[in-house]
C-alpha cells in the first residue's frame, strides 16, 4: 500500500462476472483473512484491518478470524456497503483508497467515487496487491463446455441471438456486451462447471449485426461444439482477447450494457469516444420469460424432485423416531442422494439450509460436517434445498415437528404459511410490481407483530442460477423492484418467521405467472404452484385459516399425492397417503 500510495485498500468477495459462487482462483478474501463464508468484504488501513459481514456470518467469522488480527465490524443491513461510508468517515483528509476494480460493478465504483470524493478522499483503481504475494493462487477453471439441447431449452442459440439483436437495434447500440455467465449460458444453449454450484463457464460475450463473439479458453470447447458455433456466426476468442477487442471498437460506434454487471476494468477499456448505452442485459430480461417447453420441462422436474422430498421426509420420520442418530448433515446427504437416482440430475442448485432446532432461525444457515447438529424426536426442523435438472432448477422450503408442536410453534407456521397462501392464490392486473403484493405475504405476521428480514420471492434460472433477477417479490439482492411479474416467470413464494435460539418456519413454492383473465378492465394474471412436496399438516392450526385456504391446501394435497404416488415404494406411498389427507 506504502508504494502505490494508497492508506486503505478493499478487499470484496467478488470476481470479475459479479458471480454469487466465486472460483477459487478468486476467492481473495478467503485466502488473505482464512474466513469462508460467502459474504464480506474486508478493508485494511495503515493500522487497522476489518472484516464487513452480515449477522449470518457472525460466529463463523469470529471463530476463522481468531490471530488473524483482522476485527470483525458486523453489518446492520445485510447486502450494503457500509464499509464506504466508514471510510469516507475515519480517514485522515486527502486519503486514497485502493481497489482492483475486476471486482467491482461499473456502478459500484461509481458509488464509491462519490461518495469517498464527498469527503475529500480519493478512489485509486487497477491496483492489485493480491495476486504478487498469492504464491499457489489456483488457475482459472478449464472445466469442458457442454450443449444444452435444444429439447430441454427449447429454442435454439440463433433464435435467441435474433431475438437479442431485436431489442439492441431499438437501444440504438451497435454492440451487446454480456459479462454475467448465466446469461452467456442462457443464450448460446450451452452449460459448464466452473462455478459451485451454477452450471457456467468463465467467459465474455459480444454480440453485433457482424456476428456473435465468445471470449473464452478454447481449449474448453470441443471441436464438435466449435464446429456447430461457427455454422452460428458465433466466434471463439481467448478470454484475455476481450480488453483489446473493446479498446479497438469502431470509431463512432456504440456500445450497450449493464453498470450494474460489467467490471468497472473491462468498461475502461473502451475508448473515450465510444458511446455507452446503460440499462439490464437484453439477455436477462428475455431468460426469465420461460418458454412451454422449459415450462413442460419443470412440471417433469418437479415431479422427480418432489419424489425426492417425499422419501427425505418418510426418512427423516423413519429414522429419528426409531431412535437412529441423524443429523443436519445425513439429510443434506440423504436428499442429495434421492435427487441423484432421478434421470438428467446434474447437481444440487445451492448449498443446502439444513437446519435442527435453532440453527432454523439462523435466516441462511450453511450447514457442515463440524457444525452439524444431531436431530432429536422433538422440535422443529427446517429444510432449504434445491436440485439442478437438464429441464429444470428446483429450490423448496419444508419445515416439520419432531413432536407435537405447542401454541406459538402452530400459530408462528400458520402465520408464515398464510403468506405463502395469499401470494400463490392472488389474481393480479398485468403491471403488478413484486413489492405491492408483498403485503399479502406478510399480513398475517403482523397482524401478530411478527416479521421476516429477507425477500418473499426470487426468480430461478433453468438449469442455472437458482437466484435469477429481474422479478423479485419484496426486497431482494437478486432482483429489480421495478420490473413487472410477467406470464412466464419462475418465482418462489417463501415468507417466514424466525425465532432467535429457538426454531426457523419456512414454506417455500416456486411458482410459474400464467394468464387468467381478461375483460374489460384489462389482463389479469395468477401464481400456478410448481412444487410437489407435502406441508406439515401437525404444525398447522386451523383456526387461522379461511375455508379458501383450507380448500387449497386440500387440493394441493391431492395433487401432491396422485403426481408422486407412482414414484414411491409402498412404504413411501402410505406415508405420503397419511401426510396429504385433508385438514
Amino acid at each position: 500500500m506504502t508504494e502505490k500510495g494508497v492508506d486503505a485498500y478493499i478487499i470484496p468477495s467478488s470476481d470479475p462476472h459479479q458471480n454469487e459462487y466465486i472460483p477459487p482462483c478468486w476467492q481473495f478474501r478467503s485466502w488473505i483473512s482464512g474466513f469462508t463464508g460467502s459474504a464480506g468484504t474486508i478493508v485494511v488501513t495503515a493500522d487497522f484491518a476489518g472484516l464487513w459481514t452480515d449477522s449470518r456470518y457472525f460466529l463463523q467469522a469470529e471463530n476463522q478470524l481468531k490471530g488473524s488480527a483482522i476485527e470483525l465490524v458486523k453489518l446492520r443491513i445485510p447486502h450494503t456497503p457500509e464499509h464506504v461510508p466508514w471510510l469516507a468517515s475515519n480517514l485522515a483528509p486527502n486519503s486514497k483508497v485502493g481497489i482492483d476494480d475486476r471486482f467491482f460493478s461499473l456502478g459500484m465504483v461509481q458509488y464509491m467515487k462519490e461518495t469517498l470524493s464527498g469527503a475529500g478522499h480519493q478512489l485509486i483503481t487497477g491496483i492489485d496487491l493480491l495476486t504478487p504475494i498469492w504464491i499457489d493462487k489456483p488457475s482459472l477453471p478449464d472445466n469442458p463446455v457442454f450443449e444444452h439441447h435444444l429439447k430441454f431449452s427449447g429454442i435454439s442459440r440463433v433464435e435467441k441471438i435474433n431475438k437479442v439483436a431485436e431489442v439492441l437495434n431499438s437501444t440504438g447500440a451497435g454492440y451487446h456486451l454480456i459479462a454475467t455467465l448465466d446469461d452467456i449460458a442462457w443464450l448460446l444453449n450451452l452449460r459448464g462447471a466452473d462455478i459451485s454450484f451454477c452450471p457456467v463457464f468463465i467467459s465474455y460475450c459480444i454480440l453485433s449485426s457482424a456476428g456473435t463473439i465468445l471470449f473464452i479458453n478454447p481449449d474448453k470447447v470441443s471441436k464438435s461444439i466449435t464446429s456447430e458455433l461457427e455454422s452460428d456466426n458465433i466466434q471463439i476468442r481467448p478470454y484475455e482477447a476481450i480488453s483489446d477487442f473493446l479498446e479497438n471498437l469502431p470509431k463512432g460506434s456504440s456500445i450497450y450494457f449493464s453498470p450494474e454487471k460489467v467490471n468497472h476494468a473491462l468498461i475502461q477499456s473502451i475508448p473515450a469516444d465510444i458511446k455507452k448505452v446503460h440499462g439490464m442485459s437484453i439477455t436477462t430480461g428475455l431468460k426469465a420469460l420461460k418458454n412451454s417447453v422449459e415450462i413442460e420441462g419443470l412440471k417433469r422436474v418437479m415431479v422427480k424432485d418432489g419424489a425426492a422430498w417425499v422419501k427425505t421426509l418418510c426418512w427423516i420420520d423413519k429414522q429419528v423416531h426409531s431412535g437412529a442418530i441423524e443429523s443436519e448433515w445425513s439429510v443434506a446427504l440423504k436428499i442429495a442422494e434421492f435427487r441423484a437416482e432421478q434421470p438428467d440430475y446434474m447437481g444440487e442448485s445451492f448449498h443446502p439450509i439444513s437446519s435442527y432446532g435453532w440453527h432454523g432461525a439462523v435466516v441462511h444457515y450453511s450447514v457442515t460436517p463440524e457444525e452439524s447438529l444431531n436431530i432429536l424426536p422433538q422440535g422443529i426442523f427446517l429444510l432449504d434445498s434445491g436440485g439442478h435438472y437438464s429441464d429444470g432448477t428446483t429450490d423448496t422450503t419444508r419445515t416439520i415437528t419432531l413432536s407435537e408442536p405447542d401454541h406459538q410453534q402452530k400459530s408462528d407456521f400458520t402465520r408464515a404459511l398464510k403468506g405463502t397462501l395469499g401470494v400463490s392464490m392472488l389474481r393480479f392486473p398485468k403491471g403488478t410490481k413484486g413489492y405491492q403484493m408483498d403485503i399479502l405475504a406478510r399480513k398475517a405476521l403482523w397482524d401478530a407483530g411478527l416479521n421476516y428480514g429477507h425477500g418473499t420471492g426470487h426468480g430461478v434460472g433453468f438449469f442455472l442460477s437458482v437466484h435469477e433477477g429481474p422479478q423479485t417479490i419484496g426486497t431482494s439482492a437478486s432482483g429489480n423492484v421495478n420490473v413487472g411479474i410477467e406470464p412466464g416467470m419462475i418465482t418462489t413464494v417463501e415468507p417466514a418467521i424466525y425465532r432467535e435460539g429457538n426454531y426457523g418456519m419456512r414454506t417455500e413454492n416456486m411458482t410459474v405467472v400464467v394468464e387468467d383473465i381478461e375483460n374489460e378492465y384489462g389482463s389479469f394474471y395468477r401464481f400456478d404452484t410448481l412444487t410437489l412436496a407435502p406441508i406439515d399438516k401437525n404444525l398447522i392450526d386451523r383456526e387461522l385459516l379461511t375455508s379458501a385456504e383450507i380448500e387449497w391446501l386440500n387440493l394441493y394435497h391431492q395433487r401432491v399425492f396422485v403426481e408422486l404416488a407412482g414414484s414411491l415404494n409402498v412404504d413411501e406411498r402410505i406415508w405420503l397417503q397419511e401426510a396429504t389427507k385433508p385438514i
